[in-house]
């Protein structure tokens, strides 16, 4: 009995550990994001290098597909070079757009958390990908475009994404539902390659490409429908 409560008192000290740690690790991790996006282009120049550099080592870490790393690495390649591009429009630099886009990747992957936790792992809940992602389900899934969508009205009401509320609506929903296709893509390539996270470079969340994957489809796609209706 003694025994057992002291393993119970042990597993619970664990879980509160990593809760702590990945506390910490996700705050600073959003700091040096918001730091790169918002105070110095050669900070920010800096920070998505090391990003662009991280990502690819991560690739060519788990997994050995001469394909898979091809493909990946173009992908990578291709994002960072938006991201300069985003952020460097007309000669200056302003990553206010970017952080927009990342407010709304990261509000979708809270609500996809939070309501996918409270509704989405009940008995007889849909489950989204369950051959690639058991744990993703369609309350997730609604839950992560709702949060994605009104973090966009907010952002429009405190004037950093100056287009028409239509116009954020389906932009963030678009981000949304692009940013989980990047998500469920990179869950096919750990699963292929039987890893669980892509790297341990953040404490308590994985590797870069962990915390990137929606954002390698999210960011292209959002950039595109900006330019079909000439909102770039």
């Amino acid at each position: 009995m003694i025994w057992k409560l002291f393993l119970d008192q042990r597993s619970k000290l664990m879980k509160m550990n990593k809760v702590i740690l990945r506390s910490i690790s996700g705050t600073v991790f959003v700091l040096v994001m918001l730091a790169g996006l918002l105070l110095n282009r050669f900070l920010f120049a800096t920070l998505f290098t090391f990003v662009a550099a991280g990502m690819i080592w991560e690739v060519f870490s788990i997994s050995k597909s001469k394909s898979d790393r091809l493909l990946w690495t173009l992908a990578i390649l291709f994002f960072i070079a938006l991201i300069f591009l985003l952020a460097f429009r007309h000669g200056e630099f302003s990553g206010k757009l970017l952080l927009c886009l990342f407010i709304m990747i990261w509000s979708s992957d809270v609500g996809a958390f939070c309501i996918g936790s409270l509704l989405g792992q009940k008995a007889g809940s849909h489950k989204l990908a369950p051959t690639i992602s058991p744990n993703k389900s369609w309350a997730g899934f609604w839950g992560g475009m709702a949060f994605s969508i009104i973090a966009s009205l907010i952002l429009h009401y405190f004037g950093l994404l100056s287009f028409q509320p239509l116009h954020c609506i389906a932009f963030a929903a678009i981000v949304h539902c692009l940013g989980v296709c990047g998500d469920l893509l990179e869950s096919k390539l750990k699963r292929k390659c039987g890893v669980k996270d892509s790297s341990n470079l953040i404490p308590g969340h994985g590797g870069l490409l962990d915390r990137f994957d929606s954002s390698l489809a999210a960011i292209p796609g959002g950039c595109l429908y900006l330019l079909i209706f000439n909102l770039l």
